[in-house]
Parts: structure tokens; C-alpha cells; sequence
């Protein structure tokens, strides 16, 4: 079964001239989950130098996706021109353009992009001292190695002399320094005259106190061309697992497992990924409109699950985090949406305030959502809306319906609060919130928003915390709790209240 099918992992390896061409013949790519290349020049010409002294550089994991699957999601192509300013974010593969097997990079991806700007492209990263704004902040930069440099131990801790110079910088004056372009050797056949290129050398050193140390140093020299193209074009750095896998929701697990190096890396990381990279201005837009929200009222500690999963729910889109939510289409949405989002999750917050919450009280944040989609559908917040709105939240809250299976609780109440007037397009059943309508909505798991009289019992035992907050607001309604903070133990300090105090007072546990 499809269930049992175990996923094929099978080893293999290319040189780096190899998957570099690849990479230029629009095999490989960049899935659109993956984040935007971040390495600086210093670590580019620290993995040459491993290259270099044949120290691993890590293995690889590519996905092969074939047919219609590979048209299922978005690819970015590889970077060739990087600009430290303003050139970071790679370009979506056109469509048209993908063949009928690709390569998608789930591992190795800062790793891979670093060798192809540097073997097929340029570096740019400002130049001290300059003015940011200035146009020549920023010169392009091409990646050279230094041949009269001898292989020794540096401060730094590299053995090979790596930097990215401007053309004007790789003709230094400097008698130690003759710069050579790293990407000519991919030109060199398997069996190169090494001679030839060194004599061509000697006839590009016009200035005879350079000639002669190039003719001195000859030795070194052509060594170290021979390693550079031993370990460039003949030898098979490139060791990577190969996964032929076509189930792409478990190939987002795949990525999850292995790009999470300690941190978990969420399905909403990756859809939130995904949006950025077909919307430029994503990012900013999300992250200001986070701190927006979390600096309202005491405070809140909103994250960029509540965002993305909001973004699904309020745009009618599949709640659970599968392949097809990250659809371009589904993005499209989203970013067509967007202020009406902004703008329903913003009266949300509103409330919350005035209910008296704020981060250290609010124990489900996907508790909003359904309020959420009320207000984007132009549900109104009037004073009989935002009382049932109220009941709604303190019960979710209190009952614990989020705690698990959370995507379906969303999914289900939501159902309940619109209907279908055509195929894909939905309008809510209501003009007013009602708190009768969703309490009837068929959760999962025996889940309910209806307090028994059982669990009444176990709520009225509840000690000092949030939850106490939430039966003590349903108990007295009209206290102004957005305007008045209001302590639980002001009359009885919780401190009093320790196992320790009360023993020594002789009061039975």
C-alpha cells in the first residue's frame, strides 16, 4: 500500500563542474520552501579551502520529481548574480522551462548556490568605508585564487589564498599576490596541460620582478593547478542521497526532518516560506504587522503560525498544512486578501483587549481565527456580536479545544459559520456572530463548546492562572477588564496559599 511504501534513499555523487553544468542546464533547483541563500564571502572562501585540502564538505539530498508533481509547486532558480544590497531573493522557475525531470535541492542548498556564484557568476558585498547609497558601494565581484601563495596555515585558520576581487583588484602590483580566475579550470579537459597554462602564466606577468618569482615559485605554482583541477573536475565531491519519492507532502516532512538542525522547523515556516517567495514585500508586510499586533494592550506573543494559518482559513483555502495549500494560486489569494486579513485580525485583537487578555492569559492563539473569519466576511462587531463573540472565546478557551487536531477543529468551525453561494465561494450564514451556531458544529474527537455540569465542577476547582481569569470574566461580564487590570489573588495573596503555610497553620492538605 501507499501507506507502507517505504521512501528510496540511493547514494550517489557528480563532480562539482558536473553539478554546476546541471544547475546551468536547468536540471536542478531550488524548492520554494527552501530559505534565501544568507552566506557571506568569508565562509564561500572557507568551503574552497576544504575543498582544496580534501576535508568533506557534507552530504547532499536531492528529491528527482518527475511529471505533474513537479508542476504541483513552485522552484526558484539558482542565484548567479548576487547582490549583498539588494539582489538576494532567487527567480521562479518558469513553468515552461522545467523538463521533465528535475532535481530538487532539500539539502545543501547555501552549500551548492555558494560553488555556482562563485564558478558561474559574481559576489557583491560592499566595500568598506563607502556610503551604503553610494553607487559604487557594491562593485561585483568575480572569485580568484592567489598561485604565488604558499599552502601554509594562516591566522584565519585556511591553508589557500580564496577572495573575490573586482577586475581592477586582480591585477594587484603586489609581488606575493597573482590572482587566478577559479572558474577557467571548469573550461580544462580531464587530462590538462598543466604546463601550457602555466607558461601562459608567465607570459601574462609583464612585470619582470613578478616573472621572476612566478618562475621561482614553479613548483608550487602548477601544484596547486593541479589540485584545483583534480578537485573541481575529476574528483566526486558531490555525495548526495537521492530520494524518488513523488508524495510531496512526505517529502515536506523529509525537509522538515533534516533543515531543522535543532530548531523544529514548521510546516507554517515553509508556508511562510513559500509566500515570500512569490510576494517581495511578504516578509516586511508580515513581520511589521506581528509587532503591530503583539504591542497592543499588555502585550501579545503572536507568531507566524497564527498568520499563516489564518491566511488559509480566512481565504477559504484547505486548513491543513499540505502540499496543495502551498499552491501559487493559494498565495495569490492571500496577497489579494491581505488588508481584509490585516483588518479582521486587527478588530480581533481589539477585543481581546477589551476582554482583558494579553499573552499571559490568551492560552490558544488559533482561538481568534474563527472570530477572524467572522469579521473578514463582514460580520459586524456589534454589542450583541461582540457578547456572543465573548461566550465563544472564553468557552474554547476553557474547554481546551485547540489543544490537538487543531487544523480540524478550524476547518469544522468554520464550516459552520458560512455557506456556499457558488462553487469555491463562500459568504457567512449571518450578519451577526452567534454563539448558538458554532456550539453546534461537529468537532472532532467528541470535542464540544458546551460546559456539563461535571466539568463545572473541575472548573470552579481551578487555581490562581489563566483559566482562573476566564471563569472569573464569565462570572462577573461586566467589568470593564480592557480598561482596569484586575488581580486574581488582590484580596488573598496566592503566596499565603503554599502547602508550607498552610501546614505550619495546621490546615489539612
Amino acid at each position: 500500500s501507499n501507506r507502507e511504501r517505504k521512501i528510496t534513499l540511493r547514494y550517489q555523487s557528480w563532480s562539482i563542474k558536473e553539478a554546476i553544468e546541471r544547475i546551468g542546464n536547468n536540471e536542478v533547483y531550488l524548492p520554494a520552501i527552501q530559505r534565501k541563500f544568507v552566506w557571506d564571502h568569508e565562509q564561500i572562501e572557507n568551503l574552497f579551502d576544504s575543498i582544496m585540502r580534501g576535508y568533506p564538505i557534507g552530504t547532499f539530498l536531492f528529491w528527482f520529481v518527475r511529471g505533474e508533481k513537479k508542476d504541483a509547486y513552485t522552484f526558484y532558480k539558482f542565484l548567479q548574480k548576487y547582490n549583498e544590497k539588494d539582489h538576494y531573493l532567487n527567480e521562479i522557475a518558469p513553468k515552461p522551462e522545467l523538463k521533465e525531470e528535475i532535481i530538487g535541492v532539500l539539502d545543501g542548498q547555501q552549500r551548492l548556490s555558494s560553488m555556482y556564484i562563485t564558478l558561474q557568476g559574481t559576489y557583491a558585498y560592499k566595500r568598506p568605508y563607502v556610503r551604503r547609497y553610494s553607487p559604487h558601494a557594491f562593485p561585483k565581484r568575480q572569485f580568484y585564487l592567489n598561485l604565488l601563495a604558499e599552502p601554509e596555515e594562516k591566522e584565519t585558520g585556511v591553508l589557500y589564498e580564496f577572495s573575490f576581487l573586482t577586475p581592477e583588484g586582480a591585477q594587484s602590483t603586489e609581488k606575493n599576490k597573482l590572482w587566478f580566475p577559479v572558474k577557467h579550470v571548469l573550461k580544462w579537459g580531464k587530462d590538462p596541460e598543466i604546463d601550457e597554462y602555466y607558461d601562459n602564466l608567465i607570459n601574462q606577468s609583464i612585470d619582470p620582478d613578478k616573472k621572476r618569482i612566478v618562475i621561482k615559485k614553479r613548483k608550487t605554482i602548477k601544484r596547486t593547478l593541479r589540485i584545483l583541477h583534480q578537485r573541481l573536475v575529476l574528483e566526486q565531491l558531490i555525495n548526495y542521497f537521492k530520494i524518488d519519492e513523488q508524495d510531496l507532502d512526505k517529502i515536506l516532512e523529509i525537509f522538515v526532518r533534516v533543515n531543522s538542525g535543532g530548531t523544529v522547523l514548521s510546516k507554517s515556516d515553509l508556508f511562510f516560506s513559500t509566500i515570500v517567495a512569490h510576494w517581495e514585500q511578504g516578509r516586511d508586510e508580515i513581520e511589521a504587522f506581528l509587532k503591530h499586533l503583539n504591542r497592543k494592550g499588555e502585550g501579545f506573543n503572536f507568531n507566524n503560525d497564527l498568520i499563516m494559518r489564518s491566511c488559509l482559513v480566512l481565504t477559504d483555502c484547505d486548513v491543513l498544512f499540505k502540499v496543495k495549500s502551498f499552491r501559487q494560486d493559494n498565495i495569490k489569494k492571500i496577497k489579494d486578501k491581505w488588508e481584509k486579513i490585516k483588518s479582521a485580525l486587527d478588530k480581533c485583537v481589539d477585543l481581546l483587549v477589551e476582554y482583558g487578555f494579553s499573552s499571559e492569559n490568551l492560552t490558544s492563539q488559533n482561538s481568534i481565527i474563527p472570530i477572524a473569519y467572522h469579521f473578514v466576511k463582514d460580520g459586524n462587531d456589534s454589542i450583541h456580536s461582540k457578547r456572543e463573540i465573548r461566550k465563544y472565546l472564553l468557552r474554547s478557551l476553557l474547554k481546551r479545544t485547540y489543544g490537538g487536531q487543531s487544523d480540524r477543529v478550524l476547518s469544522r468551525l468554520r464550516d459552520s459559520l458560512r455557506v456556499e453561494v457558488k462553487k469555491g465561494e463562500y459568504k457567512i450564514n449571518q450578519k451577526e456572530f452567534s454563539f448558538d451556531i458554532i456550539k453546534r458544529a461537529s468537532l472532532p474527537g467528541s470535542r464540544s463548546l458546551t460546559i456539563n455540569g461535571k466539568e463545572l465542577e473541575e472548573i470552579l476547582d481551578y487555581r490562581k492562572g489563566p483559566y482562573t481569569f476566564m471563569v472569573l470574566s464569565l462570572l462577573y461580564p461586566n467589568l470593564k477588564f480592557g480598561q482596569i487590570k484586575f488581580h486574581q489573588d488582590h484580596i488573598h495573596p496566592a503566596s499565603y496559599f503554599t502547602d508550607a503555610k498552610l501546614q505550619r497553620h495546621g490546615i489539612p492538605l
